[in-house]
C-alpha cells in the first residue's frame, strides 16, 4: 500500500489542470472546455490561476485542483487520483506500511477543507456587487420587455444586471485588494490583469438560504457571443435551490411549485404562485429538496428529454419521502413555463 505525503499532495494540487484535462482526452481551448459532468454545448468549464491549477464549472458548481478533476472525470477516490497523477506527471508516492490511517486522515482533511478551498465565494464581494449595481436597460428589456415579469418580484429577489465587466473591475479594485478579489470566486488573474469571471452583459440572480444569508449567485448571459455559457454559477457551497426564503412564508400543506431554472421560477412567482427552482434539469440538490416534503408540490416540466427526466427523478425522490408531487401539463405548443407565461401575459402587459 502507498502513503501520500502532504508534500506530494501539495505538489499535485499545483499541477496545471489544463495539462491534466488534455491527458484525459479533453480538448482545451482558450482556457475553457466542455464540461463532462453535464450535457454541455457551450464551454462552461474554466481553468484559472497562475499555472491554471484550478478549475471550475459554473453550471455544475464543481471545481478544485487537479486531484479533484481526476476524481470527477475517472470516478475514482482521492488516493487513486493521486496515484494516477503521480504516474502521469512523475511525482513519487512513498511506500509506507501503516498507510491506512494516514490515507484516511488525508481524506478527512480534504473533505473538511473542500467547502472552503475548492469553492471560493466571498459574501462581502458578492454583497458589494448587489449593492453597487441595479438593473441596466439590457436587464430591464429582458425581464420586462421580453419576459413581462412582475417588477415587484424582481425587486424582492434583489436581481441586478451588469453590462460592462471592465468598468466593474475598475470599481472593485478601489474597494478590495487583489488577493481578496482573486479569492472571492468572481475575479481571476491572467498575466497580471484582473478579469471578471462571469460573461457580460448578464443578469445576476442572488441565492439565499432560509435564513436569508447570501450563499451564491447565478448569472444569465444577455449577449450575443456564441461560445459564452448562458448560465454561470458561483457559490461557496454545493448547488442549492433558488428562492429558499419563500419557505419562511409557508405552512405545511400549502402549494409550492418547483421549476427548472430561475427564469421559469420568476414567471411562476409573477403569477402569484409560491415557487423555488432547481438550477438545471440534471442538478437536484437533495439537501434542500428534503425540506419541501411537507408541502403540496407541483412541477411544469420542460417539454424536452432533460425536463422529463428531471420530473421523473423528482417524483421518485418525493415518493420515497412520502411527499405529494404532481406533474402539471403545459400546452403542446409551448416548450416551458416561461414561454407559456409570455403567451398569456405578454399582450396585455406589452
Amino acid at each position: 500500500m502507498a502513503r501520500i505525503s502532504q508534500e506530494t499532495i501539495s505538489r499535485l494540487r499545483m499541477l496545471s489542470c489544463e495539462s491534466v484535462a488534455e491527458q484525459l482526452g479533453i480538448e482545451v481551448r482558450k482556457h475553457k472546455a466542455l464540461c463532462f459532468m453535464h450535457e454541455d454545448h457551450h464551454p462552461s468549464l474554466s481553468f484559472f490561476g497562475n499555472n491554471r491549477e484550478r478549475w471550475n464549472c459554473f453550471v455544475c458548481n464543481k471545481g478544485g485542483s487537479a486531484i479533484d478533476f481526476v476524481t470527477e472525470r475517472m470516478e475514482s477516490n482521492f488516493v487513486e487520483a493521486c496515484q494516477w497523477l503521480c504516474k502521469k506527471f512523475g511525482n513519487p508516492i512513498e511506500n509506507y506500511y501503516h498507510a491506512k490511517n494516514s490515507i484516511k486522515e488525508v481524506c478527512i482533511k480534504k473533505k473538511l477543507k473542500s467547502e472552503k478551498t475548492e469553492k471560493p465565494f466571498s459574501k462581502n464581494v458578492a454583497q458589494w456587487i448587489l449593492d453597487n449595481n441595479s438593473l441596466t436597460e439590457k436587464g430591464k428589456e429582458f425581464l420586462f420587455g421580453k419576459r413581462f415579469l412582475n417588477n415587484e418580484v424582481i425587486k424582492q429577489l434583489n436581481i441586478v444586471s451588469i453590462d460592462d465587466s471592465k468598468l466593474l473591475v475598475k470599481k472593485m479594485v478601489k474597494v478590495f485588494d487583489s488577493n481578496t478579489l482573486q479569492d472571492s470566486g468572481f475575479i481571476t488573474a491572467t498575466n497580471g490583469k484582473l478579469y471578471f469571471c462571469l460573461f457580460t452583459p448578464c443578469l445576476i440572480f442572488p441565492y439565499y438560504d432560509e435564513r436569508t444569508d447570501l450563499i451564491g449567485m447565478q448569472s444569465r448571459y444577455l449577449g450575443t457571443q456564441k461560445d459564452a455559457p448562458r448560465f454561470q454559477f458561483i457559490s461557496a457551497q454545493k448547488t442549492r435551490l433558488f428562492n429558499l426564503p419563500v419557505l419562511n412564508t409557508m405552512k405545511s400543506g400549502e402549494d409550492l411549485y418547483i421549476s427548472e431554472g430561475v427564469t421559469d421560477c420568476l414567471a411562476l412567482l409573477s403569477t402569484g404562485k409560491k415557487a423555488v427552482a432547481i438550477p438545471g434539469a440534471r442538478i437536484l440538490p437533495q439537501f434542500d429538496l428534503i425540506k419541501l416534503k411537507t408541502y403540496k408540490l407541483h412541477m411544469y416540466p420542460d417539454r424536452d428529454k432533460a425536463g422529463r427526466e428531471a420530473c421523473v427523478n423528482l417524483r421518485r425522490f418525493f415518493i420515497n419521502h412520502y411527499a405529494m408531487f404532481k406533474e402539471e401539463q403545459l400546452p403542446e405548443e409551448v416548450k416551458d413555463y416561461s414561454e407559456y407565461y409570455i403567451t398569456t401575459h405578454g399582450i396585455q402587459e406589452g
